[in-house]
């Protein structure tokens, strides 16, 4: 009983570090080779877009 435990644990930790990387390689290849970026990423981005703007003519 303890082998079919020790199985089935590692079995779904090695199909989990085998599975999540492949399903983030489709999703970025399914959207055009790009995910989404981070919130805090899109808040730095267009802090400086903001502060750039205001420095140009």
């Amino acid at each position: 009983m303890n082998d079919l435990v020790t199985g089935a644990l590692s079995g779904a930790l090695l199909g989990t570090c085998v599975t999540y990387p492949l399903v983030l390689w489709l999703t970025r290849n399914l959207r055009g080779g790009a995910l989404p970026p981070h919130r805090r990423e899109r808040r730095a981005r267009a802090e400086l877009d903001a502060f750039f703007a205001r420095r140009t003519p």
